[in-house]
């Protein structure tokens, strides 16, 4: 009788341990499994000369390119930004980077809509449904992370977060004033975080890094510089990369 209950015993605890397995895996609706797609910014390391050219002048090389992902976010999106997170040089002017960087993305994305759903204290990327945009420290060669967390059956996405590297220098310069982002350097020795961010929203939307030489002018082409600008405005190959996910 006693080895009767002790099997029962242990053959409750095991089908507890796998419920609890199955709860905890990373399941979507239906049991789709999460992909969670990760994509980095990095720094340019070319001669201090060359990287200048390259980053402050459109070099007229007109790219039609773009990569897609495979995912696409739903009809409407809610971001946090940890705003405490972000470096002085920004703060105060980060309402306006972040609404800049999204409306860049506006009018290539039909049928999206993005909204500020308030601060966040979270600097990590996690698949609570946050989508948030913070600081933390990231490897050195790295300007900016998202992560994508993705149904891998229909590539809806989840849960997007962005991270910029706290370990490097930021700056912005208003678009709106007199300055010519496609032809012009920022006067401000630091990687501008609304050229940056529009990089990384491409992300979000479902478009890939790209890295030919025909492409240097695109929002998403995938390295950044110091005082570059021109990834405030999309390019043909970004826009058609856009319409391709949202037409």
């Amino acid at each position: 009788m006693t080895l009767v209950i002790r099997l029962r015993f242990l053959l409750s605890l095991l089908l507890t341990v796998l419920f609890l397995l199955v709860l905890a895996s990373p399941l979507a609706d239906g049991g789709i499994q999460l992909i969670v797609y990760e994509r980095k910014i990095k720094i340019r390391s070319n001669h201090r000369t060359t990287q200048k050219l390259i980053a402050c002048n459109i070099t007229d090389k007109p790219s039609d390119k773009y990569g897609l992902i495979g995912t696409k976010l739903p009809s409407n999106v809610f971001y946090k930004v940890n705003v405490s997170s972000a470096p002085s040089s920004v703060i105060n002017d980060l309402p306006d980077i972040v609404s800049n960087s999204f409306a860049a993305w506006d009018a290539a994305t039909s049928g999206v809509s993005f909204s500020n759903a308030g601060n966040t204290s979270r600097n990590t990327s996690r698949n609570d449904g946050q989508n948030i945009i913070a600081w933390n420290r990231l490897s050195r060669s790295t300007l900016g992370t998202t992560y994508i967390r993705y149904n891998s059956a229909t590539g809806a996405v989840v849960d997007v977060d962005t991270i910029l590297n706290s370990r490097q220098p930021w700056g912005w310069t208003d678009p709106s004033s007199s300055i010519n982002v496609d032809r012009e350097c920022s006067s401000t020795n630091a990687y501008d975080t609304q050229n940056i961010l529009v990089h990384e929203l491409g992300h979000w939307i479902g478009l890939e890094d790209l890295y030919g030489s025909n492409e240097e002018d695109l929002t998403m082409f995938g390295y950044g510089s110091k005082q570059e600008l021109k990834k405030d405005t999309l390019e043909s190959g970004d826009s058609l990369g856009a319409d391709a996910i949202y037409p």
